[in-house]
């Protein structure tokens, strides 16, 4: 059976949770400021486990998440994160063409659902599944899908809330109305 590792990490966010294989980072769970209340912690990230990798055997492991949290300081200190952190990313070979176009989304900027589905070679009515797509990935920051907008510059979908998505572009300096 592999192992699941997981830590606690902290943010001016509040708690969030990562969990890595032996691969790499396969989960980063932002806590809305609706679920903050209530830290879900360890039984969240178990069922987790059981729907995307039920072969796993959890086991907190906070060492092996230290480049992770340097990524994290870096960024929220305001600068572009220059640690490099293997990812386990687990998906629909749509979803991991998706995924790989957010993470290409350069820090200050943003792209559109339907800019998305176009370098896709997708019609702009596959902006729909792109969202669905967008709104999977399982390493939100590190895959940056706060940087995914709706059209004429509109905040949509955000697991960590709308509020956090806007906090995090206006730290990128991304200003929308």
């Amino acid at each position: 059976m592999e192992r699941l590792y997981f830590a606690p990490l902290e943010s001016p966010f509040g708690r969030l949770w990562a969990m890595s294989t032996p691969d790499g980072l396969a989960r980063l769970i932002l806590l809305s400021s609706s679920r903050r209340v209530i830290d879900p912690g360890p039984s969240l990230l178990a069922r987790w486990r059981d729907r995307h990798t039920p072969d796993h055997h959890l086991m907190e492991s906070p060492s092996r998440f230290r480049d992770i949290r340097r990524w994290l300081k870096q960024y929220f200190e305001g600068g572009i994160p220059d640690v490099d952190i293997p990812l386990d990313l687990r998906g629909t070979p749509f979803q991991q063409q998706v995924w790989a176009i957010v993470r290409d989304i350069p820090y200050g900027n943003t792209i559109t659902y339907g800019n998305i589905s176009m370098k896709l070679r997708q019609n702009s009515s596959s902006a729909r599944a792109v969202g669905s797509a967008v709104g999977s990935n399982p390493v939100p920051l590190i895959v940056p899908c706060h940087r995914v907008i709706g059209e004429n510059g509109k905040l949509v979908g955000f697991g960590g809330g709308l509020k956090m998505k806007q906090d995090l572009l206006r730290q990128e300096g991304i200003l929308l109305l």
